[in-house]
């Protein structure tokens, strides 16, 4: 379409169905027909500002692709000051693609991050119980350690540096202890000692929070109640024991893990 602009004068058709005009002695051709673009494709990238525009009616409607066929990298962002390299959103759903997506079509790594730093990166959720990252893999991450498994705190295991200290060709924890509260036959234990008239702690030397514990009285049976046993909360090394009459010829202690 021409448009009437002030001082203009058409001249003549040229080819391909451009007019050319003179706007105040400029020439100008004026396209009879539009570009078949999108609402803001076609233009130029311009450093330091919005692309395309703020206005909403020229975002882009397709794909931008940047092709290259290099030994290096395709692109390149990079900011020299204190701030980030590089910020990526977008309004993805469930269902649809990821905000980012980096495929390697060949056996090389899909992806490589490194910093200075101390803390490599944060993934956070809104909903803190959902997964941080899910995997097909079933090899061996090198070096990667986590906190939870299988919905488990670390500190709910026994580490493999107590495990061995635990069962030695099958064998368990245990303590015999006399009624005065002294060690007199161990697997582990490290101490014992009488807190009261019927009262014991027994020290082993691994945490012991997490396994079954039982205790028995030596000679005789009792003729009422049962030992009773638990891993002290202070020191999760230490079974406190405790008897419903005195035991004149000691106890046992049996840990399993």
């Amino acid at each position: 379409m021409l448009r009437k602009l002030p001082a203009t004068r058409l001249l003549r058709r040229g080819n391909g169905g451009v007019r050319i005009a003179v706007v105040g002695g400029v020439l100008l051709a004026v396209v009879g027909a539009p570009l078949a673009l999108g609402a803001g494709e076609g233009g130029t990238i311009r450093g330091g500002s919005r692309n395309p525009s703020f206005d909403q009616s020229q975002q882009y409607r397709s794909e931008t692709q940047i092709i290259a066929d290099n030994s290096t990298y395709g692109t390149r962002q990079s900011n020299k000051g204190s701030g980030g390299g590089a910020i990526y959103g977008c309004r993805s759903v469930s269902s649809s693609p990821a905000c980012i997506s980096s495929v390697n079509l060949n056996t090389g790594n899909a992806f490589s991050f490194s910093t200075d730093g101390k803390v490599g990166g944060v993934i956070l959720l809104h909903d803190k119980t959902g997964a941080p990252l899910t995997t097909n893999a079933t090899g061996v991450a090198t070096g990667f350690n986590a906190n939870f498994l299988q919905g488990k705190q670390a500190s709910d295991f026994v580490p493999a540096s107590q495990a061995s200290s635990f069962a030695q060709t099958g064998q368990l924890l245990f303590a015999v202890v006399s009624q005065a509260g002294a060690l007199t036959a161990n697997r582990g234990a490290t101490g014992a000692a009488q807190t009261g008239a019927q009262a014991y702690t027994v020290t082993f030397n691994a945490n012991i929070s997490k396994c079954a514990i039982t205790a028995s009285p030596l000679g005789q049976a009792l003729t009422t109640g049962s030992i009773g046993v638990a891993a002290e909360s202070a020191n999760p090394n230490i079974v406190d024991v405790s008897a419903p009459s005195v035991l004149a010829q000691g106890f046992n202690v049996q840990v399993m893990c």
